[in-house]
């Protein structure tokens, strides 16, 4: 400022010192200016622009100068509110003897002033100042858009059979231009993915507030940005850009635009497409025992398998994994499941080669088999006791254990039983009978005390065995 000032004085101690006249007799200048445009162009800032035929304008911001200017243009900062906001032509003229001195835009450009200038630090008496007819006044109504503090989230990445990288993230702004940084180490570069560019408005997906960039190399490299490579590690940030809308017409302005928040970073290392995670469609008991898994899986034809896991886990931590299963198609189906919850997952595989496993399934396994029978026990005559119970369809057999009472004080508690018997019984129909004949060592001073302790039986195709819950009845005379 202070070489304005300086140089502004110099200027005019020439004129004063040779008493030229400088002045323009057209009243162009006076003319009404026309806002043209006002638009948004940072947080709590507004840039406006005006036709006119001065050399010099000040703006007025709610009735007091905000800015003087040489330009068609200029920007304002507002606090939240509605202003009122008007441009008005000027002219300065001295009246020293018979000099009158203008300032017009020519002459200020030939001593280097340019765009807004502070007329009082110049020493120019305001009285000198003459104004034309002011533009008509506009009202604008200030707020926070919170697109400055907005931040897009990376949901996730992905990389396809032609080894490029798609990023998915998070956009509720309708923004125009996606800039996204790539890191990889202590090297960093951008990249514009542009809507409205159909150079690389056709690598963006939207779906709602969700957008998909495909990062492709040529655009990378025409824009000086590193191609991500696979098995590298990488960082991904990204940037919402906008164009601000000209209040006056409605129209975005492409010449300038509005920045976001940079987004946080998201890692990820690129890997071959057929790696990429299956994805698990259906998960359902489908049988007592059994459960079924179908999934999708894009492999481009290269012929994956897949291993099904079950995983082990401790208070739904997990603490390891073991593959039950392996097969070429899509569906599996886990079979002989007990009940309670069991976790699942889907790994692809290629000559060996592990993918990334998918997303674990639970599945709570509820089998009606498992369930403890249903006894009951009554004396028939001569050492005989009927049992009747119903069968559950998948049970092999029932495995019964008896207990006899020794007559001991311990009776009055029930833990004077001492093992008597143990016999099995094939589970052919619904409802099951069968007699049961004691001896007379079963027989004390005190009568007969019997406990029949019973569970269903099983095999699993692995040959293991596997039971129901116990059924218990205690039956006295």
């Amino acid at each position: 400022m202070k070489r304005i000032v300086l140089t502004l004085s110099i200027f005019l101690l020439f004129f004063f010192s040779f008493r030229t006249v400088s002045f323009a007799d057209n009243d162009d200048w006076k003319t009404q200016p026309i806002i043209t445009s006002v638009f948004e162009s940072d947080d709590g800032q507004i840039t406006l622009e005006w036709e006119g035929n001065a050399d010099i304008y000040q703006l007025y911001v709610d009735g007091k100068i905000g800015v003087t200017t040489t330009l068609s243009t200029t920007s304002l900062n507002l606090k939240n509110g509605s202003h009122r906001i008007s441009v008005v032509p000027i002219r300065y003229e001295s009246k020293n003897a018979d000099t009158r001195i203008e300032i017009g835009f020519n002459a200020l450009n030939n001593i280097g002033i340019e765009g807004v200038i502070d007329l009082g630090s110049l020493g120019i008496d305001p009285k000198d100042l003459f104004q034309g007819t002011p533009s008509k006044t506009l009202t604008y109504n200030q707020r926070n858009n919170p697109f400055f503090k907005a931040r897009a989230e990376i949901k996730g990445a992905a990389t396809d059979f032609k080894d490029h990288v798609h990023l998915s993230f998070s956009d509720k702004y309708e923004s125009d231009i996606y800039r996204i940084a790539v890191v990889n180490g202590k090297d960093i570069t951008y990249v514009d993915f542009d809507t409205l560019s159909k150079g690389t408005e056709k690598y963006i997906k939207k779906t709602n507030s969700t957008v998909t960039v495909e990062l492709v190399p040529e655009v990378l490299k025409k824009q000086g940005c590193m191609i991500p490579e696979l098995d590298e590690k990488y960082s991904f940030k990204v940037i919402l850009l906008k164009h601000p809308v000209n209040q006056i017409t409605g129209e975005k302005v492409v010449s300038s635009v509005l920045s976001s928040d940079e987004g946080k970073s998201f890692s990820y290392i690129p890997t071959a497409a057929w790696k990429n995670p299956p994805t698990i469609t259906y998960a359902s008991q489908t049988a007592d025992g059994q459960i079924t898994l179908r999934w999708q899986h894009e492999d481009n034809g290269l012929g994956c398998k897949y291993e099904v896991l079950i995983l082990d886990k401790v208070l739904n931590v997990k603490k390891g994994e073991r593959i039950i299963g392996t097969t070429s198609s899509v569906e599996y189906v886990v079979k002989d499941l007990m009940n309670g919850k069991h976790s699942f997952a889907i790994r692809p595989i290629l000559s060996s080669e592990n993918g990334i496993a998918s997303d674990t399934v639970t599945i709570d396994v509820k089998n009606n088999w498992v369930t403890a029978p249903s006894l009951t026990c009554s004396f028939g005559t001569d050492n005989k006791v009927n049992l009747k119970w119903d069968a559950a369809e998948g049970v092999e057999s029932y495995h019964f254990t008896v207990y006899s009472g020794s007559g001991s004080v311990l009776r009055y508690i029930n833990l004077d039983f001492n093992k008597y018997k143990e016999f099995d019984v094939t589970a052919n129909s619904p409802q099951m009978q069968y007699t049961f004949s004691y001896g007379d060592d079963a027989v004390t001073d005190s009568g007969v005390k019997l406990k029949f302790e019973v569970f269903g039986i099983r095999h699993a195709e692995n040959g293991s065995i596997q039971q129901s819950a116990t059924s218990s009845q205690i039956i006295s005379k």
